[in-house]
């Protein structure tokens, strides 16, 4: 165990906010923000850039190169963001609980996306791909998507702004299409035409 890990694992049960924001930024030079609050969570990353008003609940464990969390942004309890690539998360979002992300490549999430309800797997190995180290198998969801529970996200997947990823869906493809409601095994666009933000 590193000296990192056992000063982590003491912030992580700090009872005061305040104290333990101080530590992370004065002993790990993580870059974080104003009124920013976390819970009883570890975050161990290379480097971590946390915006204003974000807010991390309990029992979160964030292991990974890169941490990027915009303005505004929440994330409930129980998410798993695991590996040695980079995650980050734009302004205004949120991760509910119990989700996993698994950083064999990069996951990038955009400006006022919902990673809802519980249980989604956000995956970005296991393909031949990765074996031979041939293509980036990044997962990119761009800005105002909505991902209900229980999703499965393949490798390499790219949803486009303005969409609706239905509960339960496993996405084994990108979609380039704004506007459409995404659902099914394997995913497939079930309507067109519509904002999720507006008519769902």
């Amino acid at each position: 165990m590193t000296i990192k890990s056992v000063i982590l694992k003491i912030i992580k049960y700090l009872p005061f906010n305040s104290f333990k924001v101080f530590l992370l930024k004065k002993v790990l030079h993580y870059e974080i923000g104003k009124n920013v609050k976390i819970g009883r969570t570890l975050i161990n990353c290379k480097r971590v850039v946390i915006g204003d008003n974000v807010y991390i609940a309990d029992n979160n464990s964030i292991c990974c190169n890169e941490l990027h969390i915009g303005s505004n942004t929440s994330i409930h309890s129980g998410n798993v963001i695991l590996g040695g690539a980079n995650f980050s998360i734009g302004t205004n979002s949120r991760i509910i609980n119990n989700h996993y992300f698994d950083l064999w490549h990069n996951i990038q999430i955009g400006n006022n996306s919902w990673i809802a309800g519980k249980n989604s797997q956000f995956w970005t190995h296991g393909s031949i791909h990765t074996k031979l180290k041939n293509k980036d198998l990044s997962i990119v969801i761009k800005n105002d998507v909505y991902v209900g529970s229980a999703c499965c996200f393949a490798p390499g997947v790219q949803i486009e702004s303005e969409n609706l990823i239905g509960l339960g869906s496993v996405v084994t493809k990108s979609f380039l299409e704004s506007k459409t409601i995404i659902a099914g095994n394997p995913a497939l666009v079930v309507k067109q035409g519509i904002d999720w933000r507006i008519n769902w």
